[in-house]
């Protein structure tokens, strides 16, 4: 491939990275019609059918009944186990829809970058000699909800995963290799009142850049090999709801939008949401130490 096409591809890529992603699946919707089930009035009329429409605005509830009949029930009407499930229903399906329940995620972008070096430091004055420079740069998604469902949405959870390339020694097999990484995380909201909007970073990751410098005991670094590299991947996104009527349903973001379904989603846990990273000590150290010698306290006019 020519540098002018590895340019273009590595601008088109970027771009990619840098768009905001607006794009949701339904991916387990309990919503599409409802289900077959019995509304009761208050006046005990009971009507067996499957949702189809609910208008909060004029408190009106449209089924289908077993004969395939469009009626419509006033919601005051009905007892209350089934004018809430009706009213699920809707903040449900409108939860699904991102015009009412709107999700956009933008980034990846670097929120902190700084170095370290690591040093042998010899007995007596030799001078300490750098064997690794440690570049990190913290990467994060911005991510916005908006809540113009109508509804005060309960017990929804806000999930995603994020992807990531590092490349490390293998010092067994004396090679480069590269380990996908994922790092799950969850936010669980008790409610989430009609008309809410919220932009937040999303957790992040610790990228590395590392060049050790080689040694005789490293002498099949060769090459770039003694450069590592981390690189972001992508992000799974998914918004749950589960109302108290049992009703629920999951939409999916993938960041970018084409990101391969080879990388699949991994469910938060106490376990694996626990990150180490996260408790970095993020202060630049590029500093030469002082010698086994100065660190003792000798002087260069003292009597060696």
């Amino acid at each position: 491939m020519s540098m002018s096409m590895n340019v273009k591809l590595g601008l088109l890529m970027k771009r990619w990275f840098s768009i905001i992603y607006v794009i949701s699946v339904g991916l387990m919707s309990a919503v599409s019609q409802g289900e077959m089930r019995e509304y009761k009035t208050m006046d005990g009329e009971v009507y067996r059918g499957e949702i189809q429409d609910f208008n909060p605005q004029i408190d009106k509830i449209t089924i289908r009944t077993d004969g395939r009949k469009i009626i419509q029930l006033q919601g005051d009407n009905l007892v209350d186990e089934d004018y809430i499930y009706a009213r699920d229903w809707d903040a449900v399906r409108r939860f699904s829809e991102n015009t009412d329940f709107r999700i956009t995620i933008s980034g990846p972008e670097s929120r902190n970058k700084w170095a370290k070096y690591l040093w042998y430091r010899p007995p007596g004055k030799r001078e300490p000699m750098p064997t690794h420079q440690n570049f990190h740069n913290r990467m994060s998604y911005r991510i916005k909800y908006d809540n113009q469902t109508g509804y005060d949405l309960e017990n929804v959870e806000l999930k995603y995963c994020i992807y990531y390339n590092q490349e490390r020694i293998d010092h067994w097999k004396e090679e480069k290799v590269t380990d996908l990484v994922m790092r799950p995380v969850v936010h669980k909201y008790a409610i989430i009142p009609d008309g809410q909007n919220d932009t937040f970073d999303s957790a992040s990751v610790v990228l590395r850049r590392k060049e050790i410098f080689g040694g005789e005991d490293l002498i099949y670094l060769e090459g770039d090999g003694n450069r590592l590299k981390g690189e972001m991947v992508g992000l799974i996104f998914r918004a749950t709801i589960e109302t108290a009527s049992g009703q629920s349903t999951a939409r999916e973001i993938r960041v970018p939008a084409d990101l391969s379904e080879e990388y699949v989603w991994v469910e938060p846990t106490p376990e694996n949401t626990v990150w180490p990273d996260d408790d970095l000590d993020e202060r630049e150290d590029t500093q030469k130490p002082p010698t086994r010698f100065e660190e003792m306290g000798g002087k260069e006019d003292d009597d060696e």
